[in-house]
């Protein structure tokens, strides 16, 4: 029994499911309902972290998405924020005040904002995530993307500006469901000149899906652990997410099969240890048929973002891959750049 509910990306809506033998769990299935006067994404991956236990409850899947609510929002921010030029209005001390203020004063909308180090959080408390008042669901959306549009409407009008901003969207009425993006604020403003494209924008953004209990009548975000996002943090979840979306995409090709739309199974452990970048393969529920290509694809994706972000933090990158090649290969930060493909 699937159960229509909110719609998170105006292409997705969450749904409550019941398999045969196993606990209920959270999927979403396809739906059309786009935006009004947005611009729209084009496939991204999403990578879900694990999600914390509730009593029947666990985030099951999650369909590989073309279009995000929270993109789209963010979209119409840029295009809105680069159709005139705007002297930088709020100061690095004030933003979470700021998106307070403008959220209340010209949506109505109640949220609350914490600025930690160079780190902006901002959090929205929704009824729901999983509804079946499509007008509901209609009504929610709309605050999602007034929230990503003032939020991202103060962090492009600062001076100077702050690293990260996290945007947290969170069920606190039924199952504590959370709905989160990361984007790196230097990235929103290379999107703005069109300094990159939306397809390299996406996949820079970092969104997760986790469900926590202890957000379940939060309505102040209490429950959120707000430290500031390390740019390391960062760099290492992005790595890991566009190596699982390549995973996927290779084992597509294989199987000369279109995306099912679920969430692929995690592909690698990325983690930045004493200086050391090490990078871990892991089995997939369908070994890939070409191990070799995947560590090829592997590399030039650490590559390319280590390369993106100038990223130095690190002395040389240790690799594992899976079998028949599962052993250790080490670079240097020169070797591992000239991999990129």
């Amino acid at each position: 029994m699937k159960l229509p509910a909110l719609i998170l990306r105006p292409e997705f809506i969450l749904c409550l499911s019941k398999d045969s033998g196993q606990a209920p769990g959270i999927s979403l299935p396809l739906e059309r309902n786009h935006s009004e006067a947005v611009t729209l994404f084009t496939q991204r991956y999403v990578c879900v972290h694990p999600a914390q236990k509730t009593p029947g409850f666990k985030v099951r899947g999650f369909l590989r998405g073309r279009i995000s609510g929270f993109i789209a929002g963010l979209l119409a921010a840029l295009c809105l924020h680069g159709c005139f030029y705007l002297q930088p209005t709020y100061t690095k001390e004030k933003a979470a005040e700021a998106v307070i203020a403008l959220c209340r004063n010209e949506y109505g909308l109640k949220v609350n904002a914490w600025l930690s180090g160079e780190t902006l959080y901002v959090y929205l408390p929704v009824a729901s995530l999983t509804t079946t008042d499509k007008e509901l669901a209609s009504a929610i959306q709309k605050n999602i993307n007034h929230l990503v549009v003032s939020a991202t409407r103060v962090c492009l009008s600062m001076n100077p500006r702050m690293e990260f901003l996290v945007i947290t969207v969170t069920d606190t009425k039924q199952h504590g469901i959370e709905y989160r993006i990361i984007n790196y604020v230097p990235d929103l403003v290379k999107l703005q000149y069109n300094a990159i494209s939306r397809n390299n924008f996406s996949s820079r953004s970092i969104i997760s899906i986790n469900q926590n209990p202890l957000a379940v009548g939060d309505e102040e975000g209490k429950y959120i652990l707000k430290e500031p996002v390390k740019k390391a943090d960062f760099i290492c979840a992005q790595i890991a997410q566009n190596i699982g979306s390549a995973a996927e995409k290779q084992q597509k090709r294989e199987e000369q099969t279109k995306p099912t739309g679920m969430m692929p199974p995690k592909a690698a452990d990325v983690s930045l240890k004493d200086g050391r970048l090490e990078v871990t393969l892991l089995p997939l529920p369908t070994p890939p048929r070409d191990a070799a290509q995947l560590k090829e694809e592997a590399l030039s994706i650490i590559a390319a973002v280590i390369k993106e972000y100038d990223f130095r933090d690190f002395n040389a990158l240790e690799f594992y891959g899976l079998p028949p090649d599962n052993g250790k290969s080490e670079y240097n930060r020169n070797a591992l750049l000239s991999l990129q493909q």
